[in-house]
């Protein structure tokens, strides 16, 4: 299998198309193209180049044979890879899978993920099948490739010893001894691969051989560096000396548990204790809890502690929902839904959804920074606290929401005086640096000066700043932020000389909103016109940011590329851009700074940026779904889900200006995310645009026509997905431009689940077709899907075969998803055959999938191992993962495979004889459609008639009569929470 386009850099540099060798040129073009190569997408300045290429003497206009170059090499690049050109040099923008060092990369990363062996052992193969060699080796002398080269070879040995560490915890202690002999003769002084050798060579019968490696390790340390080796080989000697049991024992797979998603705490909380406990009553008392009071008092830090104080109390049930970056009341339903996790389902509104999803959970949800949304937050919350009544809410505001259920509780600036003593005796400065606001500023000030302190000859300025600026935590930290370059009596004359020549001016505003606004007003004015103008532009980013964000959306004429991290960096130093995650550069304007910050353009230049960031983002979900196809699929993923805050504001832009074809460009960049990830906020995007008047003379419109058709077949609406799907081919037809195969996958997938298999085999075969021209990944899905359809109505002989050739598809594109569908499709064709196996090539599906980020094949793999394990007699254990199954699909709205899942705990109800609960749960299926009407073979309709059968026989007619009608008349939310509640009381 080829790909149009692969460049290589393992090695000598190499670029082929279609497996073709193509002619870069001489040593200048291939310079040029590894420099490139080498930024990895970041600009290469046209100096920089010219230095390089031409160190000594040059031609007489370097400048242009650059270009002359650079020309030649787009012809030769485009159009899978662009070198584009920035106001000082160039950059290339390519797909990682189409270099194959990233490939090897991403791979690594994929890898590192991997929890059970087999999976480590698979992924590590498939990276070292990609190193062909030392990386930029024709360009090793080069400053800029060394570090490349280091970072690389590392990540090679560091493979080689992780795939023998995950063959030796599997027990292939004599397969893989002259692995590891070759590993120690090529990196002798590396620990690792010694321990491996010796704890291998002990397994395998050969403690002697051991030993003597270990003293030979020994030798080589003494001789080379002067050391004694480290602890772990001193204890693997005297373990194998003593034949410890304990050096035959294997490492287990470590089940996966629900992360914590709340923000870390960058600062300490100062001065707060009284607070948390109060808030923490009032949420014991009330369901719904209001914290106010003025920007940059402290709420939303408060908020977050207490969510955090929670989460075990609350089982984790605790969401927290930041609504600073959402700006348009009418998204807000969609913003919660995300944070929440939830996605529209069958025959509901993503709100209705919503209020079914928190109904009998016993959740706290914090919902910050609400008052700029206004009766939309406080209707919602109304709502949903009227049809929840185990829900508590703790929302952070600067006004109150209206609501009658709502206690309030004022979050007051922090104390400035020190408490009363002795009478008439001033406090020291010991008992000075106790009060809050001193003791935050003091630490405050550290960060920005090493070594600041409070003393005798500053403590009355540090008290009258934190006086002036009347105890507010923001406004203290600003202040703090200038210490580093200002002495604190200066910060005071300068607050001093601001505020008392605002103190007529604006007398009708609030003080303490004055001291703020008043405060970053002056805060700005001390920034220099670089750090003005860039603080202005990021306050159009919604939610955090990165530095390369920054760099595009930010940049012009007016603020040159090159000085962007250092002004952002003094922003940060400013205190007025945060710092969110130092490992990998995240940044956000806190919402009183990010409104300021807007209103310093003018309407031309917040237009200008505004545009910059749509096309930006817009990009980036572009290069983002190329990678979602190849082995950068989990990074890709992360990425979007770290942006989806942007992403979200770029679509609101474009369509608040009706730019329809890249508002549907959008949607089909971020498609197979959106379903991947079972985030609808995205179909909810399709449905809206296809509303809009012109949208079928886009180009895209049979796509999004075909991502609204994939949406609403999850939701289990199958007529409005044919409908929808039924227009996108007819579009199709039309104009010559198809979608990719989407509207025919929706097509298969709504007709099987209707019983027509027919129909479903038809559209599933046309989908095949449109795929064979297209990506490795694509042709694996169809594959995969043909394959299911085949083991579903019971041919497992033709899915077998189909499998096997998506297997071998797959592997050739590197990509996590592709995999898991081929092993999930692999393992249905075995379920019949050989059972044990099957599940082993689900579960392992299911593992690939979770570290792709895929959390709907994830969930569809772990729907069949948990049957196959109930079949195989672990029925409670199978229950309890069914639980977790039966909540991705209620979070995902994937009524389509939820129907499945509830039909195999019916089956698992039957077993257990809990005969009312199965006949409950068989009437619920059975008014919707559910008992039968699934791709299944025929003889498993037997099957559910003789379960059936069996609960007639041991209940009585009316009470089996009984629980049907109560199963008919339950809601999809009743029948959820009736499904967890036997599962949980089964397991008891």
């Amino acid at each position: 299998m080829t790909v149009p386009l692969e460049i290589q850099v393992l090695g000598s540099l190499d670029v082929r198309r279609d497996g073709e060798a193509v002619a870069i040129g001489g040593p200048k073009p291939r310079q040029i193209l590894a420099m490139l190569l080498a930024a990895r997408g970041r600009v290469v300045s046209t100096d920089r180049m010219i230095d390089e290429l031409w160190a000594d003497a040059g031609p007489a206009d370097p400048g242009a044979v650059l270009q002359s170059y650079v020309s030649r090499l787009r012809k030769l690049l485009e159009p899978e890879a662009r070198i584009v050109t920035r106001s000082f040099g160039y950059a290339l923008e390519i797909e990682d899978t189409l270099v194959d060092a990233w490939r090897f990369e991403s791979m690594i990363d994929a890898a590192r993920s991997a929890t059970h062996p087999a999976d480590v052992i698979e992924s590590y193969r498939w990276a070292l099948g990609c190193w062909t060699g030392t990386p930029f080796v024709e360009f090793s002398e080069h400053d800029w490739t060394r570090a490349d080269i280091v970072r690389l070879e590392e990540m090679h040995t560091m493979a080689r010893e992780e795939l023998l560490s995950a063959r030796l915890a599997l027990g292939e202690d004599r397969g893989i001894v002259a692995d590891l002999e070759a590993l120690v003769t090529d990196h002798p002084l590396r620990e690792r691969p010694w321990h491996q050798l010796a704890l291998a060579l002990n397994r395998s019968g050969r403690p002697g051989d051991a030993l003597r490696r270990i003293a030979a390790f020994r030798s080589i340390l003494r001789d080379e560096l002067g050391l004694d080796p480290p602890p772990e080989i001193r204890q693997l000697e005297v373990q194998i000396l003593e034949s410890d049991p304990g050096l035959l024992d294997k490492a287990a797979p470590v089940p996966s548990q629900r992360a914590r998603r709340l923000p870390a705490e960058a600062t300490s909380l100062i001065g707060r204790s009284a607070d948390l406990a109060g808030i923490g009553q009032l949420l014991g008392e009330h369901r719904l809890v209001t914290l106010i009071g003025p920007g940059g008092v402290g709420k939303t830090r408060l908020a977050m502690r207490v969510a955090a104080d929670l989460w075990d109390e609350r089982r984790g049930e605790v969401y927290v929902v930041e609504l600073a970056p959402v700006h348009d009341p009418a998204s807000t339903v969609a913003a919660i839904a995300t944070a929440l996790d939830v996605q529209p389902r069958q025959n509901l509104s993503l709100e209705e959804t919503l209020v079914e999803f928190v109904q009998g959970r016993r959740a706290l949800l914090v919902v910050d920074n609400c008052e700029h949304l206004g009766i939309s937050v406080a209707r919602l919350v109304d709502r949903m606290l009227a049809a929840c009544a185990d829900l508590t809410v703790l929302a952070t505001s600067r006004e109150v929401l209206g609501l009658p259920a709502e206690v309030v509780q004022r979050v007051t600036p922090l104390p400035v005086e020190a408490s009363q003593t002795d009478a008439g005796l001033a406090p020291t400065v010991s008992e000075l640096a106790k009060v809050p606001a001193v003791r935050m500023f003091v630490e405050r000030a550290a960060a920005s000066q090493p070594g600041f302190s409070l003393t005798a000859a500053n403590a009355d300025a540090v008290c009258e700043i934190v006086r002036r600026v009347d105890g507010l935590p923001l406004a203290i930290e600003l202040a703090a932020a200038r210490a580093g370059a200002i002495p604190p009596h200066a910060i005071v004359e300068r607050l001093r000389v601001r505020f008392d020549l605002l103190d007529h001016a604006q007398s009708g505003r609030s003080p303490r909103h004055q001291s703020l606004t008043d405060l970053v007003s002056w805060s700005h004015q001390l920034l220099n016109d670089s750090e003005k103008i860039l603080f202005a532009r990021v306050s159009v980013f919604a939610g955090s940011f990165g530095l390369d964000a920054v760099e595009a959306v930010c940049t012009d004429e007016s603020l040159d590329n090159r000085s962007v991290a250092r002004v952002l960096a003094d922003l940060v130093d400013k205190s007025m851009v945060q710092l969110t995650d130092s490992d990998v550069g995240r940044y956000r304007v806190l919402e009183p700074m990010r409104a300021f910050g807007r209103e310093q353009m003018n309407p031309s230049e917040r237009a200008q940026v505004t545009e910059r960031h749509a096309a930006w983002f817009l990009d980036l979900a572009t290069l983002c779904s190329r990678s979602l196809a190849g082995p950068g699929e989990a990074a890709a993923a992360a990425r979007l889900n770290g942006e989806f805050d942007n992403l979200r504001a770029a679509f609101s832009c474009l369509a608040d200006r009706h730019d329809v074809e890249r508002c549907a460009g959008l949607i089909a960049a971020l498609r197979e995310y959106s379903f991947r990830s079972m985030r609808a906020e995205v179909v909810g995007w399709a449905e809206d645009l296809i509303a809009i008047s012109g949208f079928t003379e886009s180009a895209k419109a049979p796509l999004v026509l075909a991502v609204a058709a994939y949406g609403r077949f999850v939701r289990g609406d199958l007529d409005r997905s044919i409908d929808y799907a039924e227009q996108s081919i007819a579009l199709s037809e039309r104009t010559g431009v198809g979608s990719s195969g989407l509207a025919e996958r929706a097509l298969g997938n709504a007709w099987f689940y209707r019983g027509e298999v027919d129909t479903a085999q038809y559209w599933i075969d046309r989908m095949l077709d449109d795929a064979r021209d297209g990506s490795p990944a694509r042709r694996a899905h169809g594959l995969y899907m043909r394959s299911v359809a085949f083991s579903s109505v019971g041919d497992a002989s033709h899915g077998s075969e189909l499998a096997a050739e998506a297997l071998a598809v797959a592997r050739t594109s590197g990509s996590p998803t592709a995999l898991a569908e081929a092993l999930y499709a692999t393992g249905l064709s075995l379920v019949r055959s050989d059972p044990v196996s099957a599940q082993h090539h689900l579960q392992r599906s299911a593992d690939v999938a979770e570290r792709a980020g895929n959390r709907w094949i994830q969930a569809f793999a772990l729907t069949e191992v948990l049957w196959l394990r109930a079949s195989d007699g672990d029925v409670l254990p199978a229950l309890v993962g069914f639980s977790h199954v039966i909540d991705m699909w209620f979070r995902g709205g994937d009524w389509a495979n939820q129907w499945l899942s509830l039909r195999h705990v019916f089956a698992i109800l039957v077993v257990l004889q809990d005969d009312r609960a199965a006949a409950t749960l068989y009437g619920a299926l059975a008014a919707i459609g559910a008992a039968y009407a699934l791709p299944f073979e025929a003889s498993e309709a037997e099957h559910v008639e003789d379960r059936v059968g069996q609960l007639r026989d041991r209940m009585s007619a009316t009470d089996f009569a009984g629980a049907v009608r109560r199963g008919a008349s339950m809601t999809d939310s009743e029948v959820i929470e009736f499904v967890q509640e036997r599962i949980r009381s089964l397991n008891a």
